[in-house]
Formats: structure tokens, C-alpha cells, sequence
């Protein structure tokens, strides 16, 4: 057993069934109070499989402190799965529930994928196979026939550690205010992303839940699954991502599902909610010109390797970039870099390590409270790609999911980003 499972796992979720002895992929589904997880389930079924087995777990879960009405929902829930998977036998996949309970205080979707995913690890290592993979799933999503078969060789053929699935959210039967507030949803998240590459920032990577997938050693390197009762993907591969070797997935596809939801602070579902009870008001989202500073901040970074007078540099920026490296004590943390930093390659890696996926969200929420106030997503993500603002939704929609299609990860990559300094 590794260190990992000793000392950072969670319990055992103590499934009878004993691993394949070639399973390559497993999927972790964190089910709480869901009425309706079979399409998920018949979704992942029609997959085409890869030439290694496929696992998945499904894993039940309550708080302690759960309402009995959540208690019931579960026992009905499991009981129904148990009868689809007895019906349901597909050579080279096998689905395995697992039932457990939460501590009160961190119960949540965390360390409901963290108790599947270490288990995961657990199934991994008791097969020896240090390279598997892990895919997080959602009980309200459904996925292309390509997903399972088309992960795996990707990961194979690029060698990779981690990965973020393409996603889109599933608008069939939804009326056209639903269908509104959810492409603008989702329009924030991908402007985002885009906005985060056009500054010139290397990781810029989709973090939905729903969709992402790791390799095992690189997830117990990484320290596992967090406890966040919300936003545990984007924490999660942020600190996967600068390991290297992360890039997204087109060729598969989830299908989220676009539902009203309170069950987190942030999200799908609560932004659905919102929507609906705003009188429909535009989604807002951050001003363009931040990730033009944010640009001017990343462009300067070189000259901060090996600095003594590093004041001097940092005058050259905008006033409100000042303001906020100096409120973040700035100068010291450039000292402490460059002590700790023997070579150019060396500084960059800290210094992204300094300035992460959480770093970069408050400087652009410092500069959106400061300087520039957040504005209609479909102005700010017309805007960035210079499209005229009448366009429709969809239309912007479609243009930036292509963007997505069309990217890269080695457009984001350091070696690229700082190529003269390297």
C-alpha cells in the first residue's frame, strides 16, 4: 500500500468485487439524493471501450446529518441500480455501487469524489497498475459513444497526466429562457479560459467536475481529492496542471446537465437558479481589458529573474497592478523566488506555482473590484474576439466552442510562452 492510501486516504468503500487484472480506466460517480442516474449510466454503457478493461463506481453517499427523506432517496437509489446493473452486463466495462456516509462537516461532492477516487487508487494498486486512469463523472450527465475509447488512447498516445474532457451543456427539453440562461452560463466559462490564453497564461484550462480525468500517480503526487464541499474540481487541477503534460480532450464530449440546483454556492445548477429568479437579467462577467493587464504583468516576468531592484520594474505597471502586488507583498515573494531559484526554468516554475489557478481568479477579481466592473458576458466575450455584439448567443456560443476545438496545449506552454528566456 502506498504512503498515499496510509496516511490521505479515505475509508475503504470495501467493494466485494476484485479488480480485472487489466483494468485501465476507472469512471467515479458521486451520487447524492438523485432520483434519475440511470441515463448516466446507460450512457457510459454504449461507450466503445478501450483494449483495457473499464470500471465504474458509483458512489452513494449522505451526510450524518442527512434529512431521512435523502436517506430514503438513496436506499431507492441503490436498489435501482442494483437491478440495472444485474440486467445490464457489457463485456470489458463493470459497474459497482458503493454505499457511505459523510462526517457532517465535510460532507459534499469533495469528499464524495475523493472516497470513489481513492478507492480508485486502491483498485489500481492492488493490480499494480501505477499508470491507470481516473475519470470523475456526474450522476445528471451523459457522454459521446467516443468518451471511454478515446480518453484512454489519448492519454496512451500523449503520454498524459491529466486531462480536461470537452464538455456542453444538454439544452434538449429545456424552454428558451432555460435554454438562454445556460448558454450564457457556459459562455462565462469558456470566455473565461480564453480570456486567461489570450493574456498568455499556462494554465488555462477547463475545471468542471463533470469532466476532467488524471492519471493515478500523478493524482496521489498531487496529494488526492480535496474535502471542498464546492469548487473541489478547480482546486483539485490546479494542482495537477503544473506537474506538466495536461492538455483537454475533444474527442470525447459530456453532456451536463443544465438543472436547477442549491446543493453548492456556485455551479451549473446555482447559476440556473439565479437565472430563473433574476427576471432573467444578463449573466455578467469579467472586463476584457483586466487580462490585457494581466498580460502586461506575465509579460514582465523575466525581468524579475535575478532582480535587485525589482521596484523599479514593477513602477512600469498600470496603477492598479501595483496596487495589488504590493498588497500582496510582491518584492519579498520575487526575493524568496529568486533564493530558492538556481536557473531561469526554475524561477518560472515557482513563480507559477505563487501565481496559480486561485492567484490568477483574485487578481482578475481585485482588478473587476478596483478598476474595471464585471459586464454582460455576451459584451465581454464579443469583445475579446473582436465580434460585433449583435451577434446572437448562439452564435457565440458555437465561435468559442470551436476556439476550444482548435486549441492547443502547447500554445499555453511555458517553453512557448517564454521561449527568449528559457
Amino acid at each position: 500500500m502506498s504512503v498515499y492510501l496510509k496516511r490521505y486516504a479515505f475509508k475503504s468503500l470495501e467493494i466485494a468485487d476484485t479488480p480485472q487484472p487489466n483494468t485501465g480506466l476507472i469512471v467515479v460517480i458521486p451520487v447524492f439524493n438523485e432520483p434519475d442516474v440511470l441515463p448516466a449510466l446507460e450512457s457510459l454503457s454504449k461507450s466503445d471501450l478501450p483494449d483495457v478493461h473499464t470500471e465504474v463506481l458509483i458512489v452513494i453517499n449522505e451526510s450524518e446529518a442527512s434529512d431521512e427523506t435523502i436517506v430514503q432517496q438513496n436506499d431507492l437509489t441503490a436498489r435501482l441500480i442494483g437491478k440495472w446493473i444485474e440486467k445490464n452486463t457489457v463485456n470489458g466495462i463493470s459497474f459497482h455501487v458503493a454505499r457511505t456516509t459523510l462526517p457532517k462537516k465535510n460532507a459534499g461532492v469533495g469528499l464524495a469524489r475523493k472516497a470513489g477516487m481513492d478507492e480508485a487508487i486502491r483498485r489500481f494498486e492492488s493490480i499494480g497498475n501505477e499508470r491507470g486512469i481516473l475519470l470523475c463523472f456526474d450522476a445528471d450527465c451523459t457522454c459521446s459513444t467516443s468518451y471511454l475509447k478515446s480518453i484512454y488512447q489519448e492519454f496512451k498516445e500523449k503520454d498524459l497526466y491529466g486531462a480536461s474532457i470537452n464538455y456542453e451543456h444538454e439544452t434538449n427539453g429545456l424552454n428558451e429562457i432555460e435554454r438562454e440562461g445556460i448558454f450564457q452560463y457556459e459562455l462565462h466559462l469558456r470566455y473565461y479560459v480564453n480570456a486567461l490564453r489570450s493574456a498568455g497564461y499556462p494554465y488555462a484550462f477547463h475545471t468542471v467536475g463533470s469532466s476532467m480525468a488524471v492519471r493515478a500517480d500523478i493524482y496521489k503526487k498531487a496529494g488526492g481529492m480535496n474535502k471542498r464541499k464546492a469548487g473541489e474540481d478547480f482546486h483539485f487541477l490546479h494542482k495537477v496542471i503544473p506537474y506538466g503534460n495536461y492538455s483537454e480532450i475533444m474527442s470525447a464530449t459530456v453532456y451536463p446537465a443544465a438543472r436547477v440546483s442549491d446543493r453548492v454556492p456556485f455551479g451549473t445548477g446555482k447559476a440556473m437558479n439565479e437565472w430563473l429568479s433574476s427576471d432573467h437579467k444578463d449573466i455578467v462577467s469579467y472586463h476584457p481589458d483586466i487580462f490585457t493587464y494581466l498580460k502586461s504583468l506575465l509579460q514582465q516576468i523575466p525581468k524579475h529573474y535575478a532582480n535587485n531592484s525589482i521596484e523599479s520594474d514593477i513602477n512600469t505597471l498600470p496603477q492598479v497592478v501595483r496596487n495589488y502586488l504590493h498588497q500582496e507583498s510582491y518584492a519579498e515573494i520575487i526575493q524568496e523566488i529568486n533564493r530558492q531559484s538556481s536557473n531561469p526554468k526554475t524561477f518560472l516554475h515557482r513563480w507559477f506555482l505563487w501565481f496559480n489557478g486561485l492567484k490568477a481568479l483574485h487578481f482578475v477579481h481585485y482588478l473587476r473590484d478596483h478598476e474595471y466592473p464585471s459586464i454582460p458576458v455576451k459584451e465581454a466575450a464579443s469583445q475579446l474576439i473582436e465580434k460585433e455584439y449583435a451577434c446572437t448567443l448562439e452564435e457565440l456560443i458555437r465561435q468559442y466552442r470551436n476556439l476550444d476545438e482548435n486549441f492547443k496545449a502547447d500554445q499555453i506552454s511555458l517553453k512557448r510562452l517564454y521561449s527568449g528566456f528559457l
